[in-house]
């Protein structure tokens, strides 16, 4: 996943400045209410709403109340759409619709195939041919028809072809010195969150997909064998250890004999259904034999079928709060002091696990790879892009008479973050 970048969406965000004053809520704004007028055609509140309801439907805004942006994307859409008409860029030749027109038959049989395929229930040639009356009555509900698809992608192709038109002659390529100097910068901020805190790391990585370029200091890479235990075994072990680590307290720092004993007769129990296959692992070790060969032998953790994964470790801190506590603590137990070095059994949530240390994983900034390099170049590239676009953008702004209705627009601000306070205070109840 790509780091903090984001190509922005074609001529993306103008921001409207609203610092006017907030009338009062006695009268609520119409939907038919203009808030702005463009070439003295109104777009009314109506049309806001529906394009910010648009704008959070595909990831653009999440914000329900952002009627801002809203403003600016219909705005924006006016000024293209009448740029595309003036350079008379919306017109094709038969050719071009033919293949437009082939292109929507295609993505709109994809679309009912996809809706039949999920909810037939009777394969039938009469329930499929119902399914796809269902599909077309399901896409039309909200005015997608084949038709329609055809006239968007004509409308999509118009935009490319005013794309095209923008970028004409301004083609630019980053040096290696402007690549290297985003990525030092974006390095940077990721060690000053990330150095000392394998808590966030972690969770930003393994959770969220984020990219990092910088690797707090202390990683192992662990391999591991691990042997499925009987769920009875595992579960009467896991209730035996719970029951004797309930017992540690300030007065009993030991923790109850009885509960002690219990446990480690569980512990013994799970490691004895398993013990023909541990005695077998050590002794070849002991012969010398690969630890990667008897992983693909014995092992059961499917992360472990993957080549790249079996050859590189699974990446363990001795903070890590991704992986089970038992696993972690088995990668840096007293017998893994080193690379090559082989864990005693231990048992976790998912049976036993004999654990090797595979190799010490290199900490700080990353290598400036080939890979990272052309995500940057490619940054750099659509930051150039969007630049020309604003730039374009903003000149043909200028070329319309733009008038805002700021108390309109306050006016369904504040009645929209009243709605928002009042959902809030009733969700509280």
């Amino acid at each position: 996943m790509n780091k903090v970048f984001r190509i922005l969406a074609l001529c993306a965000a103008l921001v409207l400045a609203l610092s006017c004053c907030v009338p009062s809520l006695a009268e609520a704004i119409d939907d038919a209410a203009v808030l702005v007028t463009y070439d003295g055609d109104g777009i009314t509140a109506a049309e806001v709403k529906d394009a910010l309801a648009n704008l959070i439907a595909n990831g653009y805004v999440t914000d329900e109340t952002d009627y801002a942006t809203a403003i600016d994307y219909l705005l924006q859409d006016r000024i293209l759409q009448d740029k595309i008409a003036e350079m008379g860029l919306n017109e094709f030749t038969a050719e071009e619709e033919e293949a437009l027109r082939a292109d929507a038959e295609s993505q709109w049989q994809q679309a009912i195939d996809t809706y039949v395929g999920y909810f037939l229930t009777e394969d039938t040639d009469e329930a499929r041919e119902q399914a796809k009356k269902d599909a077309e009555a399901y896409y039309g509900a909200y005015g997608y028809n084949q038709e329609a698809l055809f006239e968007s992608l004509k409308n999509s192709a118009a935009y490319d072809k005013l794309e095209e038109k923008i970028l004409e002659g301004k083609d630019y390529k980053p040096t290696e010195d402007e690549i290297r100097a985003v990525f030092e910068q974006y390095a940077a901020m990721d060690q000053e969150q990330y150095e000392d805190n394998v808590y966030m790391y972690e969770m930003y990585q393994a959770y969220y997909g984020a990219e990092s370029w910088y690797k707090p200091e202390g990683y192992r890479g662990i391999i591991h064998i691990l042997l499925s235990v009987d769920e009875g075994l595992l579960s009467a072990y896991q209730e035996a250890q719970a029951a004797f680590e309930d017992s540690v307290t300030d007065e009993t720092p030991d923790g109850d004999d009885a509960l002690k004993a219990a446990r480690d007769e569980a512990h013994d129990a799970v490691l004895a259904s398993r013990k023909a296959e541990i005695d077998d692992i050590y002794a070849r070790l002991a012969e010398g034999e690969d630890f990667a060969a008897l992983v693909s032998e014995y092992g059961e953790d499917p992360g472990m079928t993957d080549a790249a994964q079996l050859a590189a470790g699974y990446e363990v801190h001795q903070d890590s709060v991704i992986w089970d506590p038992v696993f972690t603590a088995g990668a840096f137990s007293e017998k893994m002091q080193q690379p090559g070095d082989t864990s005693d059994p231990v048992i976790g949530s998912y049976g036993i696990h004999i654990l090797h240390y595979l190799r010490d994983i290199p900490g700080g900034i990353v290598e400036l790879t080939d890979e990272i390099s052309a995500e940057i170049e490619q940054y750099l590239e659509n930051q150039s892009m969007n630049s020309i676009y604003a730039e374009a953008l903003e000149g043909w702004k200028s070329e319309h008479e733009i008038v805002y209705d700021y108390d309109a627009i306050a006016l369904l601000n504040a009645q929209a973050a009243a709605e928002e306070e009042a959902v809030t205070e009733s969700e509280a109840e």
